[in-house]
């Protein structure tokens, strides 16, 4: 689910109050392309904004769609793509999954209840329960939508543009600090961004730290690094990536002492997997897989 897209498309159908098709992955089995809890929208035209499979079933879902807003009434469709068939209603899929999805409609009139929640969620509020029910009242689906990761760059050095598009085109949220004007002022980077101008003893007073699950600091400055630290020491964020070679990380933190301690099993230097390869977007890559991996698979 790319947050970014889904929010653009609902925001502009939503203020021209169209209708639109909420469609939920209810349950999977054996392989599949999504799972539970993963979601799209299609409009009335039947325009499909997300993927729940390779592009083989978004076209039966939108004819779907438009059955049900033209009802005004929900329903649940399942894919059994495990008979082995290689050609299942035509559409040559041959996958070995079965996905079972809802489909509900988003009314103007009830104000496109109940992805405006979601969409709270998506820009960055408190998670959004969301609880999909039959007529009869028997529950399908009961699930949290969170917000996106929120990454938080510390230097906005050149190598730190392709670092924040791809955070970006994850769908991810993406805020940069850095104290030197002309930096924060590269349109290289993505307008999605948000920028703070700030001197890096003054990080705690300019981002909120407790809404930041990732942090990359890479000012490649010594003393700001070490600022930078040391405001992370004292927060949760999760992931904590550090620029440059090991023995760089050694010294920050013998220099801070004590809050260096607060950031042991968060702190990652060289940030990033050891994909191999050099420049900046390689870099880049590198760090978005590694936060990837450790913050969604713990390791």
């Amino acid at each position: 689910m790319h947050a970014t897209k889904l929010l653009k498309f609902f925001d502009a159908r939503a203020a021209r109050e169209e209708p639109l098709v909420l469609v939920t992955v209810l349950a999977t089995r054996g392989s599949t392309y999504s799972k539970a809890g993963d979601l799209i929208l299609i409009d009335a035209e039947g325009v499909v904004c997300g993927m729940l499979s390779g592009g083989c079933l978004e076209s039966d879902l939108a004819a779907r769609a438009r059955v049900v807003l033209e009802a005004c009434k929900g329903q649940t469709a399942t894919y059994d793509l495990m008979a082995g068939d290689e050609d299942v209603w035509g559409l040559g899929v041959g996958c070995d999954g079965s996905m079972t999805v809802y489909l509900q409609p988003l009314l103007a009139t009830q104000n496109h209840a109940p992805f405006t929640a979601i969409a709270t969620a998506l820009r960055g509020g408190a998670p959004a329960k969301v609880r999909i029910e039959e007529a009869d009242g028997a529950l399908l689906l009961d699930m949290s939508v969170r917000p996106p990761l929120h990454v938080l760059l510390l230097g906005a050095g050149h190598d730190a543009v392709p670092l924040a598009r791809l955070v970006d085109e994850l769908g991810w949220r993406c805020s940069l600090v850095d104290h030197r004007p002309a930096y924060i002022g590269n349109p290289e980077f993505p307008a999605a961004c948000t920028k703070h101008c700030a001197e890096p003893d003054a990080l705690a007073t300019t981002v909120d730290l407790s809404v930041i699950d990732c942090a990359i600091v890479m000012s490649h400055h010594l003393a700001s690094d070490r600022a930078y630290l040391q405001a992370l020491a004292g927060t949760t964020v999760a992931y904590v990536g550090l620029l440059g070679p090991p023995a760089r990380k050694q010294r920050l933190l013998q220099e801070l002492g004590e809050p260096g301690a607060a950031l042991s099993g968060r702190l990652h230097g060289p940030a990033g997997l050891r994909l191999g390869g050099r420049g900046p977007e390689l870099i880049a890559l590198a760090i978005v897989a590694h936060v990837q991996q450790v913050l969604h698979h713990g390791s």
